[in-house]
Order: C-alpha cells, then sequence, then structure tokens
C-alpha cells in the first residue's frame, strides 16, 4: 500500500486526541506533587533509548554510515540521543500528538484505518510516511534526519501495548492505579514503571536519563535474544511491506493491552498487586522491548542500506 500523507486531524477526533493536554496537566502536577502519575509517554525516555540502542547494534555497515552522516548534521554520535526528541517537542508541535498511537477500540477485532486512524493522524500511518522521507537520498539533509528522529520513536511506540488500543479512557491515562506503593495510571505503568522497576532505572528531567546505565541494560537484553527470534522479527519485507508489517506490529500491542494489560487489574488496590502485575508485564515489556530494537534495525537497514 502506498505510505499515507502526514495530514494534522481538525475535527472528529477520537477519544484519545486529548492525551497531549492530559500529560501537559500530569507535567506540571509533578512539578508540586511528588506522588503524582508520571508523565506518560510511550516507554520513556529508557525504553525508547533502549530500542534505539539495540538497534544501533545491529546496523549494517551502509546504514550504519547513513546513520552517522544524517546524526553528525547536529553533532550527535548514537541513535539513543534522538530517540526521544519526538516526545520533546510536542508543546512545540501539539499537532503531533495523535501521531504516537492508533485507537483501535480495546475490544475491536483488527484495525481499521477509517476508524483509528483518521487523516492518516496515528502511529502506523507516520511511519510510513516518515521512512520514505528518510530514504530519499534527495532529501535535504536536515529533513531526512529528522525523519530518522520520527521513525526511531514511532517504531517503539508501536510497541508499547497501551499506544494500540483504547477503552474511551485516554488509553489508560484514567484508569488510576497503585504501583508499588505509588500513585499512578496503568498507561504510566506500562510507559515505564514496569520497566524501571525491573532494571533498577531512575529516570531525570526533560527526558534526561542514564545513558551508560540504559545501554548496559540495552545489550543484556538483546543479548538474551535467540537467533530463530531475531531472524523471525527482522523479516520486514521492504519498504513497500513496511505498512502491512506496522499494522501487524500494532495488532500485536493490541492483543497484548486487552488480554494482558487490562486483564488483570482485579485486586489492584489491594496488597500484593503490583508485584503479581510485574511478574506478568514484566516479560511482555522486555519481548517488546526487544522486538522493537530489531525491527527498527531492520527498518533501518532496508531504508538506508546498500
Amino acid at each position: 500500500m502506498t505510505p499515507r500523507s502526514a495530514t494534522p486531524a481538525a475535527t472528529t477526533l477520537p477519544a484519545r486526541r486529548t492525551r497531549y493536554l492530559t500529560r501537559v496537566a500530569a507535567f506540571a502536577c509533578a512539578a508540586v506533587l511528588t506522588l503524582c502519575a508520571p508523565l506518560a509517554d510511550a516507554w520513556g525516555p529508557e525504553g525508547h533509548a533502549i530500542v534505539a540502542d539495540i538497534a544501533q547494534q545491529h546496523l549494517d555497515p551502509a546504514a550504519a554510515a547513513q546513520v552517522r552522516t544524517l546524526l553528525g548534521v547536529e553533532g550527535l554520535q548514537r541513535l539513543d540521543q534522538i530517540s526521544s526528541w519526538a516526545d520533546g517537542n510536542r508543546k512545540e508541535r501539539p499537532h503531533t500528538g495523535s501521531w504516537h498511537y492508533v485507537d483501535i477500540p480495546l475490544h475491536a477485532n483488527s484495525y481499521v484505518p477509517a476508524r483509528d486512524c483518521a487523516r492518516n493522524n496515528c502511529v502506523i500511518a507516520q511511519i510510513s510516511h516518515f521512512a520514505q522521507v528518510l530514504a530519499d537520498r534527495s532529501a535535504a539533509p536536515a529533513a531526512r534526519l529528522e525523519a530518522l528522529k520520527w521513525v526511531v520513536h514511532f517504531v517503539g511506540d508501536v510497541h508499547q501495548p497501551l499506544h494500540a488500543e483504547d477503552d474511551d479512557d485516554k488509553g489508560g491515562n484514567t484508569v488510576q492505579v497503585q504501583f508499588f506503593g505509588r500513585g499512578s495510571n496503568l498507561h504510566a505503568v506500562w510507559d515505564g514503571g514496569v520497566l524501571r522497576h525491573a532494571l533498577g532505572l531512575v529516570p531525570g528531567p526533560n527526558y534526561s536519563f542514564d545513558h551508560a546505565a540504559v545501554q548496559a541494560a540495552a545489550m543484556r537484553l538483546d543479548e538474551a535474544i535467540s537467533p530463530a527470534d531475531r531472524t523471525a522479527w527482522s523479516a520486514i519485507g521492504g519498504l513497500p511491506a513496511l505498512y502491512h508489517q506496522t499494522v501487524s506490529w500494532a495488532g500485536e500491542s493490541h492483543t497484548l493491552a486487552r488480554d494482558v494489560a487490562y486483564a488483570h487489574l482485579d485486586g489492584r488496590n489491594q496488597a500484593g498487586w503490583s508485584q503479581r502485575y510485574q511478574d506478568l508485564a514484566w516479560p511482555v515489556t522486555r519481548t517488546r522491548l526487544q522486538q522493537g530494537g530489531v525491527r527498527l534495525a531492520a527498518v533501518l537497514n532496508e531504508l538506508l542500506g546498500g
């Protein structure tokens, strides 16, 4: 399918199209109340960096050279340095908020573009759009670098289960939970709560994080991927097939949201629930980060290789 253009939606937005404003409010609240739920951005900066770090390990020589050249436009060296750029610029570009997710109703059986991605305002359409820009060797380097930033981030986004569903709750942002003694919401738990608890990571302000600690965690996750899984996850099928692959990745996330994230909320205010939920959610989160990294490498190798 021909990738669709990135035209901002102006009217008739699905329920979660107001999530950006919710996140701004959450950020303001966090500045004054330490028990506020954390800002909800897919995987948080650590998760996005893990996806980027795994991908960078598996770029072929031609793609790695292209990435170095593009990053060099801004004096950067690693993909993890740009992996959360798309979140950090939402205040200046509020129309991009809906590009980070796709509102497939939680109990729907499949993705329906007209229902779930009105006017191409969803992560599925935007991956294809920016992949085309990135692959265009005649485009200006600055435009290609920005496309690289979007692609790196959005491939991570589409692998976060709560970025491929909605249950009239702003993607889980209004589902309140107590997670290891801290007030939070379901979306924030999946963005960063689970992985931070598992890996012992502490976020910094303004999307900052300990790059060395996150890179070490990413390498451990990368080493744990079996050869069979790495081969299966790397099967992208070329740029013409990328849109359909992205639909498939979103479908995986949607199923996990329904069957894991929302299916085990009973007792969420009772003792012991946080650990039980962590034990269910961490294996899913770990695999989605690994898949995101391997698939991002495959996408970049396809777009920038040879």
